[in-house]
């Protein structure tokens, strides 16, 4: 679920592979507005400096460093948007500088068949640790799961770690709250001659055309989200249609946009698809002129809207208010006629840090958003009202966007309104998806925008039917059984033994105590007296001795350990107890006594700390010789000679440099894998003796 502290477990995945010498290069991908977040996360809890690394900071490096030297490979952990990576000229010099570990956050973003996907699973594919975050890993689409799952994967085995709301106890709890909003005659009329349109089109290019059904219900649910939307992609279309010749080609737009890759257009208007063009032009301007009258008319007064401004006057409280594009938000803004914060895919990194401090301050009231935009926000402190314009086709995001308020620290109860339309397809959609959301709950994600289940949701809404073998049975027949997936791991006794100790631990020392910890390395134990009574009591006649016990790898590292307690009686109490001298006299005369009872006290933890790290270094072992592997079993560079010049050639010899400094790379790591294997145990180190 969301606001369940994905990025702080990764945070200490992080800094535990830090600690141990595991790894040195970190690379987190995320989506371009959660980047200053994870800075500041890893910064601010984990004292770990990242640095965020897109096109202006590249430009930066490059100005300072030698020739030939790669920026990226100057930050030991980087922070960069997946869109940014995904371009081939940044991927390319990404891929040459070896990560150690891979972080993907909102790891659903990257499944499927995508240019993200593609440049993830390179980059994984090449490390020796990979953590994929995601609150909504599978909705019951197979090949989805299992298009995430193969991330990086060498034919090891993928482990799940799952952290429900409902197992740790949190939550001040949620009111879901459906408003069904009946349509104006002006919206059913719209509604009416969209389906019209609809029925012209399949008649002439037929009913099982994929591309059709795509662009059709591209079209139904703009309607839904509003009448201006639909209007305005109709009177795009329109506007073609009068300045085009029949049977002229057009060249086609060019994703110049976003040099940065800070933006995503996602949410963007979506392009007039060529499969529904009819091929009787002034027919279709005469469908379409009606269709756009009527949505303009619908537009002046929008139900969805009437209620929203009703619901935000009752609650009289910060809201968050979901859409699905970028226009209906442009749209409600005016709409609202109150002051409101925008955070959609088209800001840049700027403007959407400026939009969230307004809100977030209490300088706006209403935040306006699109699900591009809003993964990953922490809107908690300052909101706990979400209010959905329309559903989204994808079952998950109802729940990614109730997160944003219902996370971790929420101390109030949650609010979220689904707005729903009376008597369209909007109605059929609801019952699908409450299906869908009781049984994946926990571990359902979102699905491709192109798969079975978005096609299926769309013959409801087109046809307010029930697509032919699309019933529960059916539904639940296509879903990944929850016991046939990979092992889910559970932690629970561990993470609270963790707590346990960690709040001794925090006792005794202030957080990040280093000079603490480098005084017992360096100065010796620490002699501490006993001045409460009650330890005074317990501890009696002896002295009470801290030893820690530890292993260590072949390069000196610690690589384990833990801390023994063992108790020493004394026959008498010297009279000056201040003069330490006496101290060392009964630490020499029962030292061999206490270095035997400390190994045997620690026997038990050694076997299995010894057991658990040389299978950690043999399965890292695996993967690192699996890696060699395939990077040695890359097919060979693709030449296409030039007449004129020899850039192919130079590229081509570039290539070959970057596969043979990746091979030298990967039998450099192996070599020092191979030597952490080496794991011996030292004796026991006093840390600190307690005197009565």
């Amino acid at each position: 679920m969301s606001g369940m502290g994905k990025t702080i477990e990764a945070g200490l995945a992080v800094a535990e592979l830090l600690a141990r010498g595991a790894v040195e290069k970190v690379l987190i991908l995320t989506p371009a507005g959660l980047r200053d977040q994870w800075a500041s996360e890893l910064a601010g809890r984990f004292g770990l400096d990242a640095a965020i690394v897109d096109s202006r900071a590249v430009r930066n490096r490059v100005a300072t460093l030698p020739v030939g030297v790669n920026p990226w490979s100057t930050a030991p952990i980087a922070i960069a948007s997946i869109d940014y990576v995904k371009r081939p000229e940044i991927l390319r010099a990404v891929l040459a500088c070896g990560w150690d570990a891979v972080v993907i956050d909102e790891a659903h973003g990257v499944a499927g068949d995508s240019e993200r996907h593609a440049a993830a699973a390179a980059l994984a594919g090449r490390a020796a640790y990979v953590l994929l975050l995601t609150a909504t890993p599978h909705s019951g689409d197979r090949r989805q799961f299992e298009s995430l799952s193969d991330i990086g994967s060498h034919g090891d085995c993928l482990l799940v770690f799952r952290r429900t709301r409902q197992a740790m106890h949190l939550g001040a709890g949620r009111k879901v709250h459906q408003l069904r909003v009946r349509p104006s005659a002006a919206e059913m009329r719209m509604h009416a001659l969209l389906a019209a349109f609809t029925h012209v089109v399949r008649r002439e290019r037929g009913d099982q055309s994929r591309e059709v059904w795509l662009a059709l219900s591209v079209l139904h649910k703009r309607a839904l989200s509003s009448a201006h939307s639909l209007e305005q992609s109709v009177a795009r279309r329109l506007s073609a249609l009068g300045s085009t010749p029949a049977g002229q080609l057009h060249q086609l737009a060019l994703p110049l946009g976003d040099v940065e890759g800070e933006t995503d257009r996602a949410d963007a208007p979506p392009q007039w698809a060529d499969a529904i063009a009819l091929g009787d032009a002034s027919r279709e301007r005469e469908l379409l002129g009606g269709l756009a009258a009527a949505a303009r008319a619908a537009t002046a007064h929008e139900t969805k809207v009437s209620a929203l401004v009703r619901i935000l006057d009752r609650a009289a409280e910060p809201a968050v208010v979901f859409t699905e594009y970028r226009d209906t938000l442009v749209h409600l803004e005016e709409a609202l006629a109150r002051p409101v914060a925008l955070l959609h895919g088209g800001l840049t990194r700027e403007e959407r840090t400026a939009a969230l401090d307004a809100f977030t301050s209490g300088r706006r009231t209403v935040l306006l958003a699109t699900d591009a935009a809003g993964e990953g926000l922490n809107l908690h402190h300052s909101c706990r009202t979400v209010i959905n314009l329309e559903l989204p086709w994808n079952p998950m995001r109802l729940e990614q966007r109730i997160g944003r308020v219902d996370r971790i620290g929420q101390r109030r109860t949650v609010h979220a309104f689904h707005l729903i339309a009376r008597d369209t397809g909007e109605m059929r959609i609801l019952d699908r998806l409450r299906a869908r959301i009781r049984r994946a709950q926990a571990e359902a994600g979102s699905p491709d925008p192109l798969g079975d289940g978005e096609r299926a949701i769309a013959r409801l809404v087109v046809d307010n039917v029930e697509p032919p073998g699309s019933d529960e049975r059916a539904d639940s027949r296509e879903e990944m059984p929850i016991g046939a997936g990979p092992p889910v791991v559970g932690l629970e006794r561990q993470a609270a033994a963790e707590t346990v100790r960690l709040t001794a631990s925090r006792t005794m020392a202030t957080d990040r105590d280093a000079d603490a910890g480098a005084m017992v390395e360096t100065d010796g134990p620490w002699v501490a007296i006993a001045h409460n009574r009650s330890t005074r009591a317990n501890v009696g006649s002896r002295l009470v001795l801290l030893l820690r016990a530890a292993l260590h790898d072949a390069c000196g590292r610690i690589s384990e350990s833990t801390v023994v307690a063992i108790a020493v009686s004394l026959k008498r109490l010297p009279v000056r107890r201040r003069d330490r001298s006496w101290i060392a006299d009964v630490l020499r005369s029962a030292g061999p006594d206490v270095a035997t009872l400390a190994d045997t006290a620690s026997e038990a933890w050694r076997e299995e700390a010894l057991r658990l790290n040389r299978a950690f270094a043999a399965t890292r072992l695996e993967r690192e010789r699996a890696i060699a592997a395939a990077i040695a079993g890359d097919p060979p560079y693709a030449l296409q000679p030039g007449l004129f010049d020899r850039r192919a050639d130079n590229a081509r010899f570039a290539a070959l440099a970057l596969r043979s400094e990746a091979e030298k790379e990967t039998a450099e790591r192996i070599g020092a894998v191979e030597r952490t294997t080496a794991i011996s145990a030292q004796s026991p180190k006093l840390l600190l003796v307690l005197v009565p």
